[in-house]
């Protein structure tokens, strides 16, 4: 991963996931770091390279998806700025089990694996909350597979769009209202693929909760306007 130097720029609140860590923790990871600007849909690791660096995503949007054994592929998640990335391959010493893209323009820090790997203290703290990150995304990603199985495409859109206003929405001010919305950054195509719709069939739930109230779009942007009827939703059937 080739760097573009910033002295003095890079701080403890840069490291997102990581930034509870000690303070000498964080300087040791930020020591061993560097960032990269990158254009819409560059590719920074395919599925089944080696995991050379640990990510995190400092500003913009990544999408993972995965190949699955019958040649399938799968968006599974959409992470914006404070995520970390790719770290499973750091604790296996294994290949990534994901492809990580761009969506828009972003700027990634990379921290090298190999001294992540190395034995000392503040290695070893990293690699416990290494450890802890990836079983709360196998608790998350196994709620999002029981998810997939909800019998009609409202519940599993409904729970989808909750657990991404949960991750990645934004807060705004709309018709005198402080509200969550989604941003062009997910699409009802990907929203399709993750609910396991069409996207024409994703368009039509939509647009329906809409002429219920439940939400708006405008400008390519998802506006929930009733997050508590957007919830029920995804624990009732149609």
């Amino acid at each position: 991963m080739s760097s573009r130097a910033e002295p003095g720029r890079s701080s403890s609140q840069d490291l997102g996931d990581l930034s509870d860590l000690d303070d000498d923790v964080c300087s040791a990871l930020l020591a061993n770091a560097r960032t990269k600007d990158l254009e819409a849909n560059a590719v920074i690791y395919f599925q089944e390279d080696a995991t050379e660096y640990l990510y995190i995503l400092l500003s913009g949007h990544i999408r993972l998806t995965y190949i699955g054994e019958d040649g399938f592929v799968t968006l599974y998640n959409i992470i914006s700025a404070g995520r970390s990335f790719g770290e499973s391959g750091l604790l296996d010493n294994l290949p990534h089990c994901d492809t990580a893209s761009t969506i828009g323009p972003a700027r990634v820090m990379g921290i090298d694996a190999s001294w992540i790997r190395q034995d000392g203290a503040a290695q070893a703290a990293v690699r416990q909350a290494l450890a802890q990150l990836v079983a709360q995304r196998y608790r998350q990603h196994m709620q999002f597979t029981r998810a997939l199985y909800f019998p009609s495409l409202s519940q599993r859109l409904a729970y989808l769009l909750g657990g991404l206003l949960d991750a990645m929405g934004n807060d705004l001010a709309y018709r005198g209202s402080r509200v969550l919305c989604l941003g062009p950054e997910v699409t009802q195509r990907d929203l399709g693929v993750m609910a396991r719709g069409t996207r024409e069939n994703v368009n039509k739930t939509l647009r329906r909760w809409q002429k219920d109230g439940i939400l708006a779009l405008e400008d390519r942007h998802i506006i929930v306007l009733d997050r508590d009827r957007l919830d029920n939703l995804a624990i009732n059937l149609d």
